[in-house]
């Protein structure tokens, strides 16, 4: 059998964890890394298996893939919970996330996007991250949470310093702590304002938490620690997706032409981004009690991550999967999670990623990526670029 060892939090596998996965697939689909003490699932079926199997396989304290994190960050999210206290947290927001409620969002999306990418049309010069993808999707998330402008640079800030990990940094930092409390902080404060005036600001989910809180069908614990999941769901994930999506339309410029000529197929060209490389790479769960897969027993209380990526690229699932085909289409993969613990927020992620490409396009169709300035994000669990710079032909606005 051929020796694959892959570690999550080596900078060289984030640079391109592809040919691990698939290493793994092929000689080593129940993977163990004995130095971080860790299980990997790389198969479809046993990813979309375990997030079926709740009960077994459990988030409350397992999210992380390292051990250090539940003590460090003691804020709960509800990605982090189980039933029935993840059912409780998550009935207050599944009405707000809906398409239908999210499609109120589109218009100043919109806008958005038009006002971070029209200065930079003169200029040639254009970064799919640094100048758009990291500002949108907080933008748009603050104003559901009420963040006024002034502060989101600071919260998308805090964001980054708690994902971000050193060259095979297994256990939490400083920097990430620091940017866990940062957010715990400000939030904390934030929520007792607007309950102190009497919860009426902000928009949809501000108003959810406040009453949920006021209600005691959360914690005051509970709301900012769901305030620090938004922040970061909402602004890392959705931001690395559209520096991916410009990235492989430049890579594959049949595909680029192809959706160029057939706008219609844009949604395709989302639901393709996120099988083939979407930015949730890795989740991590706790086993309840021992579980035997493909021959493995794995004892209960170790610690496996489910590789959502490699299981979106399974041979035994789609034909051809490394390829990136706008036509393929297909939803059923699992960018998003599984089940119980689906993303709440994957129509918001969807809709922000259509909405910035029809307005990119419509602009600026013949982009070129500068490859050599090119940089990736480093996080075991999230996976894309901090910067994807183009050029182009100079555009005139009128």
């Amino acid at each position: 059998m051929t020796t694959v060892h892959l570690d999550p939090y080596d900078h060289a596998f984030h640079e391109n964890p592809y040919p691990y996965y698939k290493a793994l697939r092929q000689h080593d689909p129940v993977y163990f890394n004995p130095e971080r003490n860790l299980w990997l699932l790389t198969k479809w079926e046993d990813v979309r298996a375990a997030f079926r199997d709740f009960k077994t396989f459990r988030s409350q304290g397992g999210v992380a893939l390292d051990d250090s994190s539940g003590a460090a960050f003691p804020f709960p999210m509800f990605i982090t919970n189980d039933p029935p206290d993840h059912t409780r947290q998550r009935q207050v927001f599944t009405p707000l996330m809906t398409p239908e409620k999210v499609a109120g969002l589109e218009a100043y999306t919109r806008e958005r996007a038009i006002s971070l990418i029209e200065p930079k049309l003169s200029t040639g010069r254009f970064d799919f991250v640094a100048d758009l993808g990291a500002y949108l999707p907080m933008d748009v998330i603050s104003t559901l949470v009420g963040v006024p402008k002034p502060d989101r640079d600071t919260v998308r800030g805090w964001a980054d310093d708690l994902i971000f990990r050193e060259d095979k940094q297994g256990q939490v930092s400083d920097r990430n702590i620091s940017g866990f409390m940062g957010l715990a902080q400000y939030f904390d404060a934030h929520i007792n304002q607007h309950m102190a005036g009497g919860g009426a600001e902000g928009q949809g989910l501000l108003r959810a938490l406040i009453q949920a809180e006021r209600t005691q069908v959360m914690t005051h614990q509970e709301t900012i620690g769901t305030c620090i999941q938004l922040a970061i769901a909402g602004n890392e994930t959705t931001t690395k997706l559209i520096g991916n999506l410009a990235y492989h339309l430049w890579k594959n410029p049949d595909q680029r032409q192809l959706l160029l000529d057939n706008p219609g197929l844009l949604e395709k060209a989302v639901e393709e981004v996120l099988r083939l490389d979407g930015s949730s790479q890795i989740i991590g769960r706790v086993v309840a009690r021992d579980v035997e897969i493909r021959g493995k027993v794995i004892k209960a209380g170790a610690r496996v991550g489910l590789c959502i990526i490699s299981a979106n690229r399974d041979e035994d699932k789609f034909a051809d999967p490394d390829r990136f085909d706008i036509t393929r289409g297909s939803r059923d993969h699992m960018a998003f999670g599984f089940g119980l613990h689906s993303c709440l927020g994957a129509a918001l992620a969807r809709m922000e990623i259509r909405v910035v490409f029809e307005e990119l396009l419509s602009r600026i169709p013949h982009y070129e990526i500068d490859e050599g300035g090119l940089h990736m994000a480093h996080s075991p669990n999230v996976r894309g670029f901090t910067n994807v710079p183009a050029r182009f032909a100079p555009v005139r606005i009128h």
